[in-house]
């Protein structure tokens, strides 16, 4: 039985080499046959099943694809948007520094116009008479002298000092750039602003008026780009992640590629036998034909092979089967056994029963006689 065994083991494993040779002579037989097929326009109705499928998948792999370019080029474009903005909106808030510099810088030129009314003056002279007299202070207790205790009373007041002149000199810059804006605010529709301006006032204008045109320029690049960032984030979201989606359609085409050896090897196993090998015929060529011998050679092979599997196996069946005959004898006599026992049994009791009959009648005849 271990011999035997051992055969099966042998023969399944030439079996399954050789199954697997054929397969592959086969699929890589199918793939030649689609390049020619695709070559050659060539259509056959024994074998249209077949390449009607493969022109799907190859469809469905150009969709997904053609997916995976337009996803990358979004997300490469939302990338670069993203740069572009950050480095628009940098450039933006300096040129709004250097405007409102230039605003305040220009305030100072329209003292003597409209712009600069009765409350820019009064805020202005307001503003000026604090400056002076905590830049006043600061110098008279910069001067003052004394001891350890005096010194670190100074210190504090000097700091609260600075602190105020700096507060106020900035409210004095606002208020110059707050005049320098209304100048452009009441200028919009004039052609040149800075006409109407003495020659430094104007300078000042023209300088202001640039970094003006710049911003209003970077504005409107700013919302095209943003508009557009908009519109990619907006797709994105309905649709989902694009690194997702592209995992998708990368799944969905490495899926159709794991098929196409199957689809390959059922076109080269349609080649073997008729009618597809007659379709198919006026493509062969010598090498394809050569295949197709060693496709039926391994097919021989494995025939023969399963033959003698079966042989081998019958061989056992047969044994056991014999095995279960010679167990089922055995399982006879011993019930015949014990038949023979229980039968030898029965006699005994039966016999029993004939000596109690014959007590009972013996009593009974006594009784009746001493009646």
């Amino acid at each position: 039985m271990d011999e035997r065994k051992a055969i099966i083991r042998e023969l399944e494993g030439k079996k399954r080499a050789d199954t697997e040779a054929r397969s592959r002579l086969l699929e890589g037989l199918g793939e030649v046959l689609v390049r020619k097929l695709e070559e050659g326009n060539f259509y056959s109705q024994a074998i249209g099943g077949i390449l009607t499928e493969y022109h799907e998948q190859q469809n469905e792999i150009a969709t997904a694809a053609e997916a995976i370019k337009t996803l990358e080029a979004d997300a490469l474009r939302l990338k670069e948007l993203d740069n572009a903005i950050a480095a628009k909106e940098g450039e933006s808030g300096r040129l709004t520094k250097e405007f409102a510099e230039a605003c305040a810088h220009l305030g100072k030129f329209l003292r003597q116009t409209h712009i600069f009314d009765h409350l820019y003056r009064e805020q202005e002279e307001l503003l000026l008479s604090k400056i002076d007299e905590q830049e006043q202070k600061a110098r008279d207790l910069q001067d003052r002298e004394g001891g350890v205790i005096a010194w670190l009373g100074k210190n504090a007041q000097i700091a609260v000092t600075k602190a105020l002149l700096l507060k106020n000199r900035s409210a004095l810059q606002k208020l110059y750039r707050s005049a320098g804006e209304q100048f452009f605010a009441a200028d919009a529709s004039a052609d040149d602003p800075a006409l109407a301006l003495d020659e430094e006032a104007a300078a000042a204008a023209r300088s202001a008026s640039a970094l003006k045109g710049d911003l209003d320029s970077l504005g409107a690049e700013l919302a095209v780009l943003k508009a557009e960032r908009r519109k990619l984030a907006d797709i994105f979201g309905a649709e989902g992640s694009p690194s997702r989606r592209i995992q998708a359609n990368q799944r969905r085409i490495a899926a159709i590629r794991e098929g196409f050896p199957g689809l390959y090897q059922r076109l080269g196993s349609l080649a073997e036998n008729s009618p597809g090998k007659e379709a198919l015929e006026p493509v062969f060529s010598d090498e394809d034909k050569a295949v197709l011998e060693k496709a039926a050679f391994h097919q021989s092979a494995i025939t023969q092979n399963e033959l003698k599997l079966k042989k081998v196996k019958a061989e056992i069946d047969i044994d056991s089967e014999k095995a279960e005959i010679e167990k089922i004898k055995k399982a006879i006599t011993h019930q015949r056994k014990k038949i023979a026992a229980a039968t030898e049994e029965i006699g005994e009791l039966e016999k029993q029963i004939g000596d109690c009959e014959q007590s009972i009648e013996a009593l009974k005849k006594f009784l009746k006689e001493n009646e």
